[in-house]
């Protein structure tokens, strides 16, 4: 067997997943969607969505998990509606994945990620510190 690729993990989750454009994404919003923000924390605070909310993709297994002590109360409801974003799209892809495995019901992967977003000339925010 040949060994996986970043690639390879990120076209599985792609497969598994919906995928909106950007130019979807506000409208989502306005239908009660709210930005997850699976990057690393020093990108999050570089700049990111209007109410953006961030758990690493490193840490959506453990946010997510009802059993886990260290549980994020954020993310513990199964129908909350979340719009996944990261740099170009492949993190939030995986994340999308492993929580629809764990039963999210309502999650999109914002295609382009935080970088089309940008490209598209939409507004960023530098969120503030908790």
């Amino acid at each position: 067997m040949s060994e996986k690729t970043l690639m390879d993990f990120v076209k599985e989750a792609k497969s598994q997943i919906t995928e909106v454009e950007i130019t979807e994404v506000v409208a989502l919003l306005d239908d009660g969607y709210q930005v997850l923000d699976v990057r690393e924390p020093a990108e999050y605070i570089s700049g990111t969505i209007d109410g953006a909310f961030n758990v690493p993709r490193g840490l959506i297994e453990a946010a997510s998990d009802h059993q886990y002590p260290g549980k994020n109360q954020n993310m513990q409801d199964r129908d909350k509606k979340w719009l996944l974003l990261c740099a170009t799209s492949g993190r939030s892809a995986m994340a999308a994945s492993v929580m629809q495995q764990m039963g999210f019901k309502n999650v999109k992967n914002i295609n382009g990620g935080i970088a089309a977003w940008k490209q598209a000339e939409m507004h960023v925010v530098i969120p503030a510190h908790h």
